[in-house]
């Protein structure tokens, strides 16, 4: 079993349950994991001042804390093991005392995380991972009253050893991403200024390997997942105007029927409801057994038609009539042909391109097609605000994230799911020795819960390659380039063939915003579907 003590401050705790989770994760034996945390230590006192954390002289404790007999690692608690800890193990070097990597590097910033001084110094950030050789002779002077007498200048240069008895170890496996910049094949990321946890670290450089880290350690498997309370606005809140019209007329009617004061009449009324749209559109029902749910119709499409002026169907009554036809589902694709057959408009309705949690909020409605695959459109920001969505920058990774769509669908392509899979990644092998992930479509539960579209992105992925998924539209958002091979909402910000993979387009971030503020009209909640901006938007732009 390998010893592995790791650096605890618990104004920070978070950072040691986070390192700790990605020692375990990638581990290939055995590891015992052991706090230095100043509350557990009986026999040592700290009187230093000078330190950033509580675990800056406790460190050198380990040999102590090892009786002084084997080997041990220590890390400090604000870094993120991306790879087998066991590879570090195997470098020990029965020669030497202890085992570092040998940084040789000005500061960029003069204070770090709390607002602690951030000094140059000689051999700064040596002592921050350690393969301890426990046994060593020199090693058997860190003893408690010893190291509560000593500077940190001697200490963290390893000045009571011999240079040569000092071992190296490679620089990915002590990388600091805030002061040397960005690395994705670093073994151990070691946030030096500030772990992000902290806010003003929150975006530093690699920050995003830190927060899928947290994810993943703060992960638990449901059994079920119970339904968010949501307040849901009162009905007479999402009704179109020409509605709400009716209902004010039928309150004047309701106290004053004989027209006296507001000249409400019945024969008025009624002439108000026979002169209110009705054949704008006709919602095709999926007759799926909503009344199971307490429904009498597919409540997403009676809401579009309630607000567009619309009446509820199914496609044996309507199929041969020319009114503007609304589909829901990709499994409706028969009768996408038949209207395009017919020259007849017709609107699809799907999930949304973002901006949904647990809860789908937003739903895609697109006149004439899937996705809206027509130009950018430049429009305000106030629909995409409302989404809480942010962007972010950039950055490289390795990997390959290859996000399939389902079968469903590809037979609106007539195509195979299982030979476009081996089609791509043979042409991916093709250009490319990068390892691929292959991210097949599993289930709502899963993708929104433990398995997001943002969890698979921070695995260093260099680029997402996918047909028509709005997976594409997720990457550039979460600041990864994608390539799509199919009709795609984003793909005009998108590479289009896997030859480019090695050096896939990436949009500017005024792109991304346009891409996004535009598609934010492209995409509505049920609430505007009732009250009729759905309609209006998709009619009006």
């Amino acid at each position: 079993m390998i010893p592995i003590f790791v650096g605890y401050d618990p104004r920070e705790a978070v950072t040691f349950h986070v390192c700790v989770n990605s020692i375990i994760r990638h581990a290939s034996q055995p590891v015992q994991i052991i706090p230095i945390a100043l509350n557990l230590f009986s026999d040592y006192d700290e009187t230093h001042s000078d330190g950033s954390n509580q675990f800056v002289y406790t460190r050198f404790l380990v040999p102590h804390l090892m009786s002084f007999d084997g080997w041990a690692i220590y890390i400090d608690g604000d870094m993120v093991v991306r790879d087998d800890i066991v590879k570090l193990w195997d470098m020990k070097q029965y020669d030497k005392d202890v085992m570092v990597v040998k940084h040789d590097y000005k500061t960029i910033m003069q204070h770090k995380y709390m607002g602690a001084k951030n000094e140059d110094y000689p051999r700064k950030n040596w002592s921050s991972v350690i393969l301890w050789n426990c046994n060593a002779f020199p090693n058997r002077i860190l003893k408690p009253d010893f190291v509560q007498e000593q500077t940190g200048a001697f200490l963290h240069r390893f000045s009571w050893l011999e240079d040569h008895r000092i071992g190296e170890l490679p620089r990915d496996w002590n990388w600091l991403p805030d002061e040397l910049g960005d690395n994705p094949d670093a073994k151990l990321l070691h946030y030096t200024l500030g772990a992000p946890c902290f806010y003003e670290y929150a975006d530093t450089v690699q920050a995003d390997q830190w927060h899928n880290e947290l994810k993943l350690t703060t992960h638990c498997q449901q059994r079920f997942w119970p339904e968010p309370t949501v307040v849901v606005p009162h009905e007479f809140d999402q009704i179109s105007p020409e509605i709400k019209e009716i209902f004010n007329s039928i309150l004047k009617y309701r106290v004053d029927p004989a027209g006296e004061y507001y000249g409400m009449t019945l024969q008025a009324l009624q002439h108000k409801l026979a002169a209110l749209p009705v054949d704008q559109v006709v919602a095709l029902d999926s007759e799926y057994r909503y009344e199971r749910k307490g429904h009498m119709y597919d409540p997403l499409l009676e809401s579009f038609v309630r607000g567009a002026g619309g009446q509820i169907s199914t496609w044996a009554k309507e199929e041969t009539t020319m009114t503007p036809a609304v589909l829901r589902g990709i499994t409706k694709h028969k009768q996408m042909e038949a209207c395009r057959a017919a020259g007849r408009d017709f609107y699809y309705m799907d999930t949304g391109y973002f901006g949904n949690g647990k809860r789908k909020t937003y739903h895609r409605i697109t006149k004439n097609d899937v996705q809206n695959f027509g130009p950018i459109i430049e429009r305000p920001r106030d629909r995409l605000d409302r989404t809480g969505v942010k962007y972010k920058k950039f950055r490289p990774g390795r990997n390959i994230l290859l996000a399939p769509p389902s079968q469903k669908l590809l037979n609106l392509y007539d195509i195979n799911l299982e030979e476009w899979l081996d089609k791509v990644q043979q042409e991916i092998r093709q250009h490319t020795d990068r390892p691929v992930v292959v991210r097949l479509k599993q289930s709502r539960a899963t993708r929104v819960n433990y398995d997001t579209i943002e969890m698979a992105l921070d695995q260093d992925v260099h680029c997402l390659v996918t047909f028509s998924s709005i997976a594409a539209g997720e990457a550039l958002l979460w600041g990864k380039p994608a390539i799509t091979l199919g009709p795609n909402a984003a793909a005009a910000l998108c590479s289009n063939s896997i030859s480019e993979i090695e050096t896939p387009k990436i949009p500017t971030l005024d792109e991304v915003d346009a891409w996004a503020r535009h598609i934010a009209y492209c995409q509505f909640s049920e609430p505007e579907m009732r009250d009729g901006t759905a309609w209006r938007i998709l009619n009006d732009h």
